[in-house]
């Protein structure tokens, strides 16, 4: 390609561009629970956000050039390009993951982006330009945050030949497909579904004592108006938080059949879970406490992410745990007052504010995609009670739920 890009080369590109950025939010979501590293599931849900807001902007963008028509939504750059993504999902090993994610996808996409509004007809097509510089600066963001966590892993493992033989196999074959851009090749047309088998447990450190059986794990009724008792509910908390961050990327790896908006509200949730660890194990430091000093419990985990309707999930995730948390966090907020715990209290503030947001997810994309089939929503409505009478010893009604 010579010279500034047309309309028609813009509409192109920024279609490569959306799929791109899509499939590597699907990518983070799909491998979210398998990671080890509890710094890259926080990352991964920051990242999956992220990802999904620079293809949203995008895809805004698209049908301004072509007058409000919905076509060019999401080009795969070439055949090639697809298979190489599909062999960097199936890699199983962290580091490489993480090599191949952010040392050869991201820089490639933060290059096109930038040669591309070196090539812009300006200022004709300045609000291309805007986006892609704001999508740009943030992918370096992500490539400069994700180079610290490398290297922390080839400080601890030594495998840093290893490594660069890999980035180098990935970036030939990237560039024997034409990279994004494509040179040379032909629409892609090829199909790339992240399927997963089926999963018992997410995966966790070392750290973590998670118990098997969810029926094993004994729950007391501890208060936040103690030190221990705080202990005990933010160590608790903190795992869910990262459940959760998983659970919404599974969804998302899952079910690209689900509307765009959905999606959307499924990776801000992702995003808010992952602060939420980050802010749930600070506090749980700060009283002296610390990851794996109680055992836990992944209750729910099985039942949630193999269900094959997303809508299920929500029903049992949006709008029943998460539910049932905006009870809690409402209680803690009561006995922070009380004690006079002003940082705790923020703290949850905060957190309950999303909670509720994320219950109305559930609400909102159950009604939306339910309205005109009643049986599908019966089911979906019944299926928690259903986990909650076999699963667990302590009952949470979906009738509760409405007052989040």
């Amino acid at each position: 390609m010579a010279g500034t890009f047309t309309v028609q080369q813009n509409l192109e590109l920024l279609g490569r561009y959306r799929y791109t950025e899509i499939q590597l939010m699907e990518l983070m979501g799909s491998w979210a629970y398998t990671m080890v590293d509890p710094e890259i599931k926080i990352g991964f849900g920051r990242h999956m956000f992220q990802d999904s807001v620079h293809a949203d902007l995008i895809g805004k963008r698209i049908p301004e050039l072509k007058g409000r028509s919905q076509h060019f939504h999401s080009i795969p750059p070439s055949d090639e390009f697809v298979k190489l993504l599909e062999k960097i999902w199936k890699e199983a090993d962290e580091l490489l993951r993480m090599a191949g994610l952010y040392r050869v996808l991201k820089p490639e996409l933060v290059s096109v982006y930038r040669r591309h509004i070196d090539r812009l007809e300006l200022p004709a097509d300045e609000p291309t330009g805007y986006i892609l510089r704001l999508i740009a600066d943030e992918e370096q963001d992500h490539i400069e945050w994700a180079e610290k966590v490398i290297e922390r892993l080839l400080a601890a493992t030594k495998r840093n030949d290893e490594v660069v033989a890999w980035q180098k196999n990935l970036s030939r074959e990237l560039q024997e497909a034409g990279g994004i851009w494509a040179d040379g090749k032909k629409q892609g047309t090829t199909v790339f579904k992240k399927t997963h088998p089926y999963s018992k447990l997410p995966v966790r450190d070392g750290r973590w004592n998670i118990m098997q059986n969810p029926s094993e794990f004994k729950e007391k009724d501890w208060s936040f108006d103690t030190n221990e008792g705080k202990l005990h509910l933010l160590h608790d908390l903190l795992n869910s938080e990262f459940i959760t961050v998983e659970r919404m990327g599974r969804i998302l790896a899952d079910c690209p059949e689900i509307p765009w908006q959905m999606k959307l509200d499924m990776a801000r949730q992702a995003w808010d879970e992952a602060r939420h660890a980050e802010i749930v194990q600070r506090r749980l430091e700060e009283l002296g406490g610390h990851v794996g000093m109680f055992p836990t419990s992944c209750f729910g985990w099985e039942q949630d992410v193999n269900r094959a309707d997303p809508l299920e999930r929500l029903a049992l995730s949006n709008m029943t745990f998460e539910s049932e948390s905006c009870k809690h966090l409402r209680d803690w907020i009561a006995k922070a007052k009380s004690t006079g715990d002003l940082r705790s209290l923020q703290l949850v503030e905060f957190l309950l504010a999303d909670e509720v947001n994320h219950v109305l997810y559930g609400i909102h994309w159950i009604d939306e995609l339910t309205k005109e089939d009643p049986e599908r929503r019966k089911r979906v409505m019944a299926y928690p009670d259903q986990v909650l009478a076999d699963q667990h010893p302590v009952g949470v009604y979906f009738k509760e739920t409405k007052n989040a």
